[in-house]
């Protein structure tokens, strides 16, 4: 495979993380995770292993008069051999009934993405909420 085929498809594989994040699927969501992966989440103040890596999306939909959208804004990919680096930024945008926004939060995201038996894992990554004013400049 070329460089860009291999950025291509882990990019569609964090394309099918926030799908799974958005649906609430946990289950699917931790077949995308390396068994000895080690990463540093948004969430809690140190690193985690494959274990915890879920417990952040109930969260996400606890409250059921909200719903739960996401916004991918790609920002760089690095192939390198058989291993991709991806990064982008992730809006996180909770709407009412009436689909307005009532919230919104902004993350930059890192995943290192490897195939292991001819299934795309992330092996590490690193979440951290964006601040707003930063954003806004």
């Amino acid at each position: 495979m070329t460089k860009t085929q291999l950025e291509d498809e882990a990019w569609q594989m964090e394309e099918l993380y926030w799908e799974y994040v958005q649906k609430s699927d946990t289950v699917n969501y931790k077949t995308l995770w390396h068994d000895d992966f080690i990463g540093y989440p948004s969430f809690g103040n140190g690193v985690s292993d494959v274990s915890k890596i879920a417990s952040w999306i109930p969260d996400l939909h606890k409250d059921p008069n909200l719903k739960f959208l996401y916004i991918l804004h790609k920002k760089a990919s690095n192939a390198i051999e058989d291993v991709v680096m991806v990064f982008y930024d992730a809006d996180e945008i909770w709407t009412n009934k009436q689909n307005q926004v009532v919230r919104k939060e902004t993350y930059k995201f890192t995943h290192t993405w490897k195939k292991v038996d001819g299934k795309w894992v992330i092996l590490g990554g690193m979440a951290a909420e964006k601040k707003q004013e930063v954003l806004n400049n």
